[in-house]
């Protein structure tokens, strides 16, 4: 507690408060309450945390670090629509900035910067608020998500290594953070550290789903492929009802099982969990659309449910145009399996428009964006020679435009295939040695290997 001086010079008592993590709030009561509960909605992924700030706002509509929360989860979709909602956010916070104090006018600067596009620059202001302010849960949450979207894998380990030592189980969502840890040790390939860092995270709470997220991508890189899918069917009641990332997870246990060979039961995973009813949300799309593009890779056509996704994916065409490079590349691999030749010329366009413009999308546009995006139009217009080539150039900076090693992996598959259709033998060779080295009890890449050698 802190004492200030009245305007008659006496001196009044005035109350510090302090959230669950001892981190300073402007305002306590029920707006401090329901912002704890929208924060342990979006770190588990239960629940609407966007639906319980919006109750803490109508009742507190002076509540900055409300406003602060709902810009960073609303830009933290990765759309364009979500954006200008985010904005509307960030404009009632600044109205009210002077109620607030320094952590929250840092959350709300970093979040003014994600809206308009520049999410190096949020990031640099929620490390600003981490530097005075380490268990801002909130803001290693929004910072972590980013540092994905970016590609910046140095960060998804390192900005969490830098907060850790403020934290301790008795803090509460510790075992939130180190599921982003193990994530982040995981996407530097330290293997055997992200798998303990994630069993910790999970003993502590059983149905984190990042956690989960994180030893599941682990077992992906290795190649522990029947360990993978024991793992995520045996826990399937911890991470999958009601949780809002079970999706995605969803995805990675159909991986496992394309990996081994079983196309019916990876169309049943697709079809009851992955893309079960027809969704506009461009996260969801992007994991629908890279299941079916390496089920097309192998052969497995899948026709019917491309030209779902395409007429989804067309309907954002306009509203979603220079947003985000790695949603367009997803876009356009729908487009072309579905022989939506308007769409693809259409998309192509606005990623050149992109890559001639300024900001962080243009540069991931311009680097591997359209690069790629034209690789897989020659890929899949026969010039399988020329696809190679282009993906042999894009695919080891491919991390510039965002996403993980697994979801970029259908990058190097699209490479092997280009090569073995080409007649390149040893450029193929040449790739899926690599998958077998680091994945020798991977499936796919053995019968990959079969083809080259024939």
């Amino acid at each position: 507690m802190a004492r200030g001086i009245q305007a008659d010079g006496r001196r009044e008592a005035v109350v510090t408060i302090l959230d669950a993590r001892g981190m300073p709030v402007s305002q306590g009561g029920e707006a401090l309450a329901l912002y704890e509960e929208a924060l342990g909605q979006l770190q588990s992924y239960v629940g609407d945390p966007v639906a319980t700030i919006d109750r803490a706002l109508a009742a507190h509509p002076g509540f900055l670090l409300g406003h602060a929360f709902r810009a960073g989860v609303l830009a933290g979709f990765g759309e364009r629509r979500f954006n200008e909602l985010a904005r509307t956010s960030v404009e009632a916070g600044r109205a009210i900035a002077s109620r607030g104090n320094e952590r929250e006018r840092g959350l709300l600067d970093a979040a003014g910067h994600l809206v308009d596009g520049a999410w190096d620059r949020g990031c640099q202001a929620y490390e600003r608020v981490l530097i005075e302010h380490p268990r801002d849960a909130f803001a290693v949450q929004v910072a972590h998500l980013f540092d994905f979207f970016r590609g910046d894998a140095t960060n998804l380990r390192n900005r969490i290594a830098r907060v850790l030592p403020h934290w301790s189980p008795s803090v509460p969502g510790y075992s939130y953070l180190l599921g982003m840890y193990a994530f982040g040790l995981e996407e530097h390939h330290q293997y055997e550290e992200a798998d303990e860092t994630a069993a910790r995270a999970l003993a502590l709470q059983p149905k984190d789903g990042w956690a989960v997220h994180a030893a599941v991508h682990v077992r992906e890189m290795q190649g522990r492929i029947d360990e993978g899918i024991q793992f995520l069917e045996s826990r399937v009641d911890d991470w999958s009802p009601d949780n809002g990332f079970a999706f995605h997870n969803w995805w990675h246990l159909a991986l496992f099982h394309l990996d081994r060979g079983a196309y019916d039961r990876v169309l049943e995973l697709y079809d009851a969990a992955i893309y079960p009813t027809r969704s506009d949300l461009s996260l969801q799309l992007v994991d629908a659309t890279s299941l079916l593009w390496r089920l097309h890779l192998q052969g497995r056509e899948s026709r019917e449910r491309f030209a779902v996704l395409s007429d989804v994916w067309e309907e954002k065409l306009d509203r979603e145009s220079e947003f985000y490079a790695f949603n367009d590349v997803h876009a356009l691999m729908a487009f072309l399996a579905s022989g939506r030749d308007r769409a693809v010329a259409q998309l192509l366009g606005d990623l050149e428009s992109a890559a001639a413009g300024k900001g962080l999308n243009a540069t991931m546009a311009r680097e591997v964006g359209l690069p790629l995006a034209r690789a897989l139009c020659s890929f899949e217009a026969g010039r399988y020679g020329a696809a190679a080539d282009a993906l042999v150039a894009t695919r080891d900076i491919a991390h510039r435009f965002g996403g993980s090693h697994a979801q970029r992996d259908f990058i190097t598959l699209t490479l092997i295939e280009a090569a073995l259709r080409a007649g390149r033998t040893r450029l193929a060779r040449h790739y899926i040695a690599e998958r077998t080295v680091q994945r020798p009890a991977s499936a796919l890449g053995w019968r990959l290997h079969a083809r080259a050698v024939d």
